[in-house]
């Protein structure tokens, strides 16, 4: 306990210290900067506030790098008190072909193949697929991180990552108690999320066994980043002799293809268990999205399809069982660098074991607004 809330002080300390610098912000969101301070803002016509993030950067001595985010997620979060999305130093040693690099603090999973843009928000959709949006908000580590990259021969560029971390031992128990959802949290080490029906939440770090976390990520593909092929394991580790402790591990697989200069395709699949000694509910998933994305000058449209499962494993009084698919269609329009207005339509249709019939997204459609510095 004492080394997991060790790193957890850390972590927000570095926060705290990358803060005293905005006379030093940078203005101009593509032009690098030793110090330099980001905002997005996301507004919603139905229910205004949907997400603010403000990220802070600095390059310390030695090139090392700093780099924390805070979110304010009001619909989620259930107030305005903000998360701490991520905190870490890095320090990388490049050479023209390759390299490596460290870095240590509160980070999420390398794995999400769609939530690379501004601040980590969905890149060709308002919301992510059901298997990243659950990545993003119920995995959040205070750990440490080792990555190596090379060029072999003249095409093959090798990523590989390994990481630890303290945090997880309740990573699943979403899954098994709430079901699967499609949307945008990016979750806090400070946050916590609801369970569907429970009146209750859920803390999305939660340390009990001092057991850490592993998980790994490699991704092969072209020097030129036409097509890459990516494979993720996760393991928390959990100990469920220990009261509360969830053990959750599962792997993940991806192919990401950019077919012309306009053309973008992604496919995901991940599959798992959660076990946890009492109550039962432990249960299996997987989940499965493929997505196409054109864009033209500052126009995109993208086309996805999800499919979902919870499988109860032990048969207990609460059943988890679930299953379901989607369709999304998004429209996006970038104005200028800082400005993008989106429009979105999930079709969701499902069914959980316990509750029924699933809710989509409040009448399936969904209109953005966003703005960054």
């Amino acid at each position: 306990m004492f080394f997991a809330r060790a790193w957890i002080a850390s972590c927000i300390l570095l926060a705290c210290a990358l803060l005293p610098f905005p006379s030093n912000a940078q203005y101009t969101v593509e032009q690098p900067s030793r110090v330099w301070i980001r905002g997005l803002l996301d507004l919603r016509a139905v229910g205004g506030l949907s997400q603010a993030a403000v990220q802070i950067g600095t390059t310390l001595p030695w090139e090392i790098r700093g780099q924390a985010q805070l979110n304010l997620e009001p619909r989620i979060a259930n107030g305005y008190h903000p998360w701490l999305v991520e905190a870490f130093l890095r320090k990388e040693w490049a050479t023209d072909r390759g390299g490596w690099g460290v870095e240590g603090g509160v980070m999420h999973v390398p794995f999400s193949l769609e939530n690379n843009g501004p601040a980590w928000s969905p890149t060709y959709s308002i919301s992510s697929s059901a298997l990243n949006s659950w990545l993003w908000e119920d995995i959040s580590l205070a750990g440490a991180e080792a990555e190596w990259w090379q060029t072999v021969g003249s095409a093959i560029q090798v990523d590989a990552v390994v990481g630890t971390g303290y945090g997880a031992d309740q990573t699943g128990r979403l899954l098994a108690l709430r079901g699967w959802v499609m949307g945008d949290t990016l979750g806090g080490i400070n946050g916590s999320l609801r369970l569907s029906g429970r009146g209750e939440r859920t803390d999305i770090f939660n340390e009990r066994d001092q057991r850490p976390a592993m998980y790994s990520w490699l991704s092969l593909g072209d020097q030129k980043q036409i097509a890459s092929i990516k494979v993720g394991m996760f393991d928390n580790r959990g100990d469920e002799n220990s009261r509360g402790v969830w053990h959750t591990r599962f792997t993940t697989a991806g192919v990401v293809v950019h077919t012309t200069a306009h053309m973008d395709l992604l496919a995901q699949y991940l599959a798992g268990t959660s076990r946890v000694a009492a109550p039962a509910n432990d249960s299996s998933y997987s989940a499965f999205y493929i997505l196409a994305s054109a864009h033209f000058r500052q126009h995109r449209v993208s086309l996805r399809f999800d499919q979902f499962r919870v499988h109860d494993l032990d048969g207990g009084s609460s059943p988890t069982g679930e299953q379901g698919h989607a369709v999304t269609t998004s429209y996006l329009v970038q104005i200028g660098l800082r400005q993008r207005i989106a429009l979105e339509h999930v079709w969701l249709h499902g069914r959980r074991e316990l509750t029924g019939p699933l809710d989509s997204t409040p009448d399936g459609w969904q209109v953005s607004y966003r703005f960054r510095y």
